[in-house]
């Protein structure tokens, strides 16, 4: 028993690992790569190496149907939602934030799951302590963004409010993920990264063109983004939810940005204002609060 909770221990440190050091990825891949290329490469690198994984497993994709009940169409929402466009939200971002900034906005992702989930789930519904997370997690935010607007920063207030966003993506596709039928979770991981990969082709080629020959270096980070962040990360991800469950994974949430802010502050050279530390504290407590009553039921 204590081997296999040190082997699951161990995936959830590597999660935090490969996800925490992914917004530092992110500077280095946008500095040499169109923030969209980005994104487009990201997705079919992870859809190449999900492919893979399935095979291993001999599981093979749905076929694709215009038949409203085609598994690819709630899938394929779901990688406009929960990957294509969040993952160009936080690329552009990324190249005028520092990346343990936009971490911090990641990590308020549960925050934006549970104001939706009071709206379109019924049986999870708002209480004073989730109000009250909740209102922390937005006062952090808000903590981030007051002094950017305040100092007239165009910029950086616009990457900041799309780092925001596309944390509230993340936290809708948590509750479009509640209402669609469940397949594997390689074949639906693949669905959706194949999903997001020809979403993302399309956006960049409208909005950037064809992209020229990338830097070495750029492109090597982006294939690290794909193949770890994207896709083996995935897998992790659902190996641990299936193995130990949604409440034990979701520590990734409370030590993801913190990995991220020191790889950005130790490596990168960084210094966040103290508005920063503020914001990923006041996060951080919020997404305490609202998931306190998820980790009692589970220990019950």
């Amino acid at each position: 028993m204590q081997s296999r909770a040190r082997i699951d221990w161990v995936v959830l440190g590597v999660l935090v690992l490969i996800w925490g050091s992914a917004f530092a990825g992110l500077k280095i891949a946008v500095g040499g790569i169109h923030p969209f290329w980005v994104s487009a490469f990201r997705l079919w690198v992870a859809a190449f190496t999900l492919w893979i994984v399935a095979a291993s497993r001999g599981e093979q994709l749905p076929a694709f149907t215009p038949d409203r009940r085609s598994l690819w169409l709630p899938y394929g929402l779901m990688g406009l939602v929960g990957f294509a466009a969040p993952f160009f939200m936080f690329s552009t971002a990324a190249a005028s934030l520092p990346s343990a900034v936009n971490a911090i906005c990641n990590g308020a992702s549960p925050v934006f799951t549970v104001v939706m989930a009071h709206f379109f789930l019924g049986d999870e519904r708002m209480t004073a302590r989730k109000g009250m997370g909740v209102a922390l997690g937005f006062a952090g935010l808000l903590t981030l963004v007051a002094p950017r607007l305040l100092s007239g920063v165009a910029i950086e207030s616009v990457a900041l409010g799309l780092a925001i966003a596309a944390a509230a993506l993340y936290g809708a596709s948590n509750i479009i993920m509640r209402r669609i039928p469940p397949v594997s979770s390689t074949v639906g991981g693949l669905m959706m990264c194949l999903s997001g990969a020809v979403f993302a082709t399309i956006g960049a080629l409208v909005m950037a063109g064809p992209p020229p020959m990338p830097p070495l270096w750029p492109l090597v980070v982006t294939l690290l983004l794909g193949v770890f962040s994207s896709g083996l990360g995935t897998v992790g991800w659902v190996w641990l939810i299936q193995r130990r469950g949604a409440v034990f994974t979701s520590m990734t949430v409370y030590l993801l940005p913190l990995w991220a802010t020191l790889i950005g502050v130790g490596l990168m050279h960084e210094r966040p204002a103290w508005t920063a530390f503020a914001a990923l504290t006041l996060i951080l407590t919020g997404v305490g609060l609202t998931t306190a009553r998820g980790r009692r039921g589970a220990q019950s």
